[in-house]
Parts: structure tokens; sequence; C-alpha cells
């Protein structure tokens, strides 16, 4: 929150935007004179709250459908009834912009590119995503913890207690839904909004519009809160009234006092640094673990290509798949090896023969047989991922024989060296 540092006359430092230093827009206003509000979103701090248990799908869906979005907002109020302003965190329920496809899935969009002689991608854009007919449909959100309101009459900062999850039609959080849900969207339209070094606005408020923000926002360059107050009162609402039932807006700071502030100001600012950057650290490998886990299930499919996989083949890539290499050989032993096309095959072998035969000892004719046989043959096929570590991508399992199929159950081992439960 604010320290009280730039109270009293300042210079505005608000403009709009000439560059991509743009953190702050606003986006919405509302309310006659007298009772207008002014909505600014920091369109470039939009934070992915969702619970890392909550990340991955259910069922054949690899990724879940959903995910939570928080987007930092503050709201200026005129009314000398209401706040000074209100700093709130918005989180929304977002539906996830791609679908990583289930292995069926991939297995008949591979063949399909090839025949069409097309680029195959593991994923596609969900149904619905940015459908114009639910651009103005209530959205799913909730007022998350670490949101304050100021009053008017101290400037005191208290919390807002958190909300419920609830649908909500409001026109101003329909659209910051929108700023939360699709930043990949909004940040790469500021990027082309900026792509020559000079701010277009034009094309900024049109790349929005795709997204479903018809009406125009404005990109700012803010460093406070203060700033936007500023904004509201001395260009939004030049003329009108500012209630000051405190003192504090017209009070001057002393250079004891204004010094103070510079420095609780600049402790603040570095908290703030250090939050984000303990956020990051924490987050970016999360996120780089995914993106390689996406790269690799890409080569699992390449390595696949068209062949059906077996019910016994499928048993043990529920467990294996993606395993190091090192883990095989620690479980199953030491495997026979073979490099082709850069994979790696590790190949285990047994076989079963309590077969017996009654001959004839004058003619040596064979009377009758007893007895069965069966072999096997399991192959675990690796390949080196974005880091150079060969894992397991495939598994491919040849029976023979009579008992061939449990002379293979009989190989089966999990990474931890237990032998899985056998089929019927």
């Amino acid at each position: 929150m604010l320290s009280i540092k730039s109270l009293g006359c300042m210079t505005l430092l608000l403009t709009l935007m000439s560059n991509a230093d743009a953190n702050w827009a606003l986006f919405h206003q509302q309310g006659k004179v007298g009772q207008r509000e002014a909505w600014y979103a920091q369109i470039t701090r939009v934070t992915d709250r969702t619970e890392v248990e909550d990340m991955l799908g259910k069922g054949n869906d690899i990724m879940a459908k959903t995910s939570i979005k928080e987007l930092p907002i503050i709201v200026v109020y005129e009314s000398v009834t209401a706040p000074e302003w209100d700093e709130l965190k918005l989180q929304f329920e977002c539906l996830n912009k791609y679908r990583v496809l289930s292995y069926s899935e991939a297995e008949k969009a591979a063949k399909k590119a090839r025949q069409e002689g097309k680029q195959y991608s593991s994923s596609v854009i969900v149904d619905g995503w940015n459908d114009p007919q639910r651009w103005n449909d209530p959205v799913k959100m909730r007022i998350a913890p670490r949101s304050y309101t100021v009053p008017r009459v101290d400037l005191s900062n208290r919390p807002i207690q958190q909300t419920q999850w609830a649908l909500n039609s409001n026109a101003a959080m329909i659209k910051a839904q929108k700023f939360a849900c699709q930043d990949e969207d909004v940040r790469l339209t500021l990027q082309e909004s900026t792509a020559n070094g000079q701010w277009n606005a034009e094309a900024f408020n049109s790349g929005l519009q795709k997204i479903g923000l018809q009406e125009a926002v404005h990109p700012l360059e803010s460093k406070t809160v203060i700033d936007l107050l500023n904004l509201s009162w001395n260009v939004l609402w030049k003329g009108s009234k500012r209630a000051d039932p405190s003192g504090l807006w017209v009070k001057k700071l002393s250079p004891e006092e204004k010094a103070r502030y510079d420095l609780q100001y600049a402790a603040i600012e570095k908290q703030m640094k250090k939050q984000v950057e303990a956020a990051q650290n924490f987050g970016q490998p999360i996120i780089e673990q995914h993106q390689a886990e996406l790269e690799f299930l890409e080569i699992v499919r390449k390595v696949r290509g068209d062949r059906q996989v077996g019910q016994e083949e499928r048993t043990l890539l529920s467990v294996w798949q993606g395993r190091p290499e090192e883990q095989v050989g620690a479980s199953m032993g030491s495997p026979q090896i073979s490099e082709v096309g850069g994979l790696r095959f590790l190949n285990y072998q047994s076989s079963f023969d309590n077969r017996s035969a009654l001959v004839s000892a004058a003619s040596g004719r064979v009377l009758s047989t007893q007895g069965a046989s069966g072999s096997c043959r399991i192959s675990f096929i690796t390949a080196m991922d974005q880091k150079k570590n060969w894992r397991v991508a495939d598994i491919r399992i040849d029976s023979q024989g009579e008992v061939g199929g449990g002379v293979c159950r009989d190989l089966w081992r999990t990474p931890a060296n237990l032998a899985l439960p056998s089929k019927k």
C-alpha cells in the first residue's frame, strides 16, 4: 500500500503511454457527476493463483480446464460518502486457452497432419475460448486477501475481507476478467502497439476489441496510487471539489516529513520487489518443468507414431513413461541395449518351456506331448529430453507361445521394483 509521501501539491506524473513501460490502464468509468468512479487495472501484473494440485486434468485431460488468475485493481471514488479509494486483488476463474491432446487424439491428429502435409501440434485452442457470444456473460470471481479500502476520514488502510466465489455481472468486473484471463493476448497487443518504438493507441484498442473489450482503454505510466488519484481529480474530474475530512490532502509536508516518507516508500518498494522475485523463483521452476513435460510428450508421440498400443503396454507406460533410463536398469536389471535413429532400446527377454514327449523306443515316433512353452521380449524405448537425459518414451511387448503372456507378466516391474498386479 501507499505511504503519504506525495500528499499535497504534486506534479502530475501520469501521461498517456509513449513507450512499453506502461503498467496501469484506465479501463472503466461510471457514475454521474459527484458520484463518479475511475477503475484502473495493473495489466502487467496478472498472477496465476491456481493451486499446484489443481493444475492437472481429470479423466483423459492432461491439463485442468480452468485456472485462477489474479488482477490488481484500484478504484478511485468522487463521492464524499465513498472511500477515497479501494485497492482490490480480484481473482477470476479462467478457461484455459489451450488443451493438450490425449494420447488417442494425438495419434489421430498426427496421422491427419502427415496425410495433409501440415505441421502437427500437441495442443489445440479449447472450444468456447473467446466466444463473442459470451463476452458479456457474468464472470466467476472473488475478492482475494490483501485487498484494502482507504476511508476519507483518516486515509488508513483497512483490510477487505475475502469474499466467496460467485457470478458477477458488473460491467467493470466483466472487463477486468478479460485482462486477467486473457493476459497473454493483452501482453501481445501491448508489445505489438509499440513495435516500431511509437505508441499506437488505435492498434492497441483494436487488438483488445478482439477479446471483447469494446470500449477504449488508456494505458498509463504510473508508479503509485497517488498518481492515479491525481489523474482522477486533476484530469478526469477537473473542477470537482475534492472532499478532505482528514485535512491530509492540503497539508504541506516539511522537508523532514518528505524525507521520512521517501524512505518509507523506498522500503515498501524494496520489499515488494523481493516478494515478486520470491514468487518468480518459486513459480518459474514449476512452469519450466511443466513446459519440459509438454515438450517430452511431443517426443513420445513422434516415437509412438501411428502404432496401436496394447493394453499390457499401456499398463506399463502408465508408471514408466517419462522415467529416467537409469531407473529401468535399477528395477529391471541389466538389459541388452541397442541404439537406432537417436533412440535406445533396452531389451529384456524371458522364456518358459516344460514340454515333454512320449517317444516309442522301437520306432522313435512321438506318441504324445504335454506341457507348454512361451517367450517374451519387452523393449523400453528411451529418448533424450531437452536436458539431454534419456527417458522412457515407449514400451513394446512381443510374446510368443501358449503361455507367452504369463511370461511377460513375470517380467513386469515398477520403478519401485515391485511386481505389478497380474492381469486375469
